[in-house]
């Protein structure tokens, strides 16, 4: 040890080890930082998940009762999810909603009868809610 400057040996003059105060007020913030990463990345992901999953419950209510066609519902439902934030559940959601909105135009040509149209429609909405478990 350099008694003059009361450094270690092999330091060089002028260099001092940081504080014990210092190195704690470093990791508080370095703590601080990756939280507020971490709930800016999750958050608003979330919130637009939820606020999806409302709209998709009261029009669904809407096409269930006849005041919407059941393809312009499954189109809205394509464009809302395209708007969200890429995701895993996006993709699959997007995935069966053009089977749905492919099987809503054929029944509204006339081309399969309510009851396959609701029983394709169960068939592809089970599916999903199984892939997103």
């Amino acid at each position: 040890m350099n008694s003059r400057f009361r450094t270690p040996a092999g330091f060089p003059v002028g260099f001092s080890l940081p504080s014990f105060h210092v190195l704690r007020s470093a990791w508080l913030i370095a703590a601080i930082a990756a939280g507020a990463l971490m709930l800016g990345c999750t958050s608003p992901r979330d919130g637009t998940l939820d606020e999806f999953a409302r709209w998709h419950d009261t029009a669904r209510a809407q096409a269930q009762a006849g005041t919407m066609s059941w393809s312009e519902f499954y189109r809205q439902s394509f464009d809302r999810l395209t708007a969200l934030p890429p995701s895993l559940q996006q993709d699959t959601r997007l995935e069966n909603t053009v089977l749905l909105l492919s099987t809503a135009r054929k029944y509204e040509a006339h081309e399969i009868t309510a009851q396959q149209f609701a029983s394709e429609r169960d068939h592809i909405e089970s599916q999903l809610e199984a892939r997103l478990r």
